[in-house]
């Protein structure tokens, strides 16, 4: 009998080719839902697509009787996507095709695809990404709206703009909230002087945490950083891997304190949980977000949190934070001296509800809403 019919099986097939190359919170969203998807139903059948290799956070569930696994060679990007990627999906015989990261191949024309759309940055802030890739996103998220069966998003803010942008209807654009890696779910055992050591970075420090490229909006706290008095400050901290147009990071003025500022590079996923939460406060000043993982990752470690009210941000912060008007220099000075300088007692209460914040957002809940988006959908 064929599976997806009369409350049988699930045949579910997962794109999880993205998360060979990098690991931001994308690639993280991927990995959480389609986790917790197996972890959840055992009941239902699975296919995995990796490239090169099989992730090592899988290693385990492939061995499952209910899971099979597929490994594509990589070659160029493009032509991986758009063609070998869309060749072997179109093979599959599955209910589903899900594309938890970026969306599906520009002619993928499977009836039930779902794929996410986290941001609609190449619209919104177009300025801060390459010329190509903007009309990239632009084209392929007009043809997975168009032929894909839905189309889910992080947050309320992201999903608002997608309907806005596509004219859609509010049930074919879930929000699906992401959650939290289970690295962040345990105490570490990482000591400072370990970080600090491994990092080179000194024990007292502010500690921001992103991609590094325009969109992150680190010229923005390196400029507020600097007009502030150094001698009443920890130093700087810029954590994560180096992106696009990272030379206009720094002003000529901005090179006078690069003995205070520190990059760390790439950070491992073990050592996130205590660079956080070794941190005397996290800012997030970034210009443009569908969601902002750091911002939960920094709160579940009880970091104190200072971002920017752009986008999808005040929905994730909440009261359990503070915030600063995005682009406003002066609004950031002013609160990043506030919460260095917040009384005890104010900020133990903002770091206690910004925990409880922060378990909010779990897999589980987000492998559960979209499993019964599906279900909804074999009805149809």
């Amino acid at each position: 009998m064929p599976s997806g019919i009369k409350g049988d099986i699930l045949k579910i097939a997962i794109d999880l080719t993205p998360v060979y190359d990098h690991l931001t919170g994308v690639e993280r969203y991927n990995i959480g839902i389609a986790q917790g998807l197996i972890k959840l139903h055992p009941e239902d059948s699975f296919i995995l697509v990796f490239k090169n290799e099989v992730h090592p956070e899988f290693l385990n569930l492939i061995k499952l009787d209910n899971v099979r696994h597929l490994i594509l060679k990589s070659c160029n990007k493009l032509f991986f996507i758009q063609y070998r990627l869309m060749k072997e999906m179109n093979k599959i015989d599955a209910d589903y095709y899900l594309f938890l990261s970026f969306t599906s191949p520009f002619f993928f024309r499977k009836k039930k695809a779902i794929s996410a759309i986290f941001d609609l940055t190449c619209w919104d802030c177009p300025e801060t990404m390459p010329v190509k890739m903007k009309y990239y996103y632009r084209l392929t998220y007009k043809a997975s709206v168009k032929h894909d069966w839905k189309t889910i998003t992080s947050s309320e803010f992201s999903g608002k703009r997608i309907r806005e942008r596509y004219r859609l209807e509010k049930a074919d654009v879930p929000v699906i909230y992401g959650g939290l890696s289970q690295v962040f779910l345990h105490t570490s055992d990482k000591e400072k002087e370990y970080i600090c050591k491994k990092y080179g970075i000194p024990e007292n420090y502010i500690l921001t945490l992103s991609t590094v490229e325009p969109r992150k909006n680190l010229q923005l706290l390196i400029s507020a950083y600097r007009e502030l008095d150094q001698k009443e400050l920890p130093d700087l901290v810029l954590a994560g891997r180096k992106g696009w147009k990272l030379d206009d990071v720094f002003s000529g003025k901005d090179k006078e304190i690069l003995n205070k500022i520190h990059f760390t590079d790439f950070v491992d996923d073990e050592d996130l949980p205590a660079l956080y939460a070794n941190a005397a406060l996290f800012v997030f000043p970034s210009k443009y977000e569908g969601f902002g993982f750091p911002v939960i990752e920094a709160m579940s470690q009880g970091t104190l949190v200072l971002s920017s009210d752009a986008a999808s941000l005040p929905e994730v912060v909440g009261t359990c934070g503070v915030l600063f008007k995005s682009e406003d220099k002066e609004s950031l000075k002013s609160k990043l001296l506030d919460c260095l300088a917040m009384p005890a007692e104010e900020k133990n209460k903002m770091i206690t509800e910004a925990k409880m914040n922060a378990e909010k957002f779990n897999w589980d809940n987000a492998a559960n809403k979209l499993y019964r988006i599906m279900k909804d959908g074999e009805k149809e």
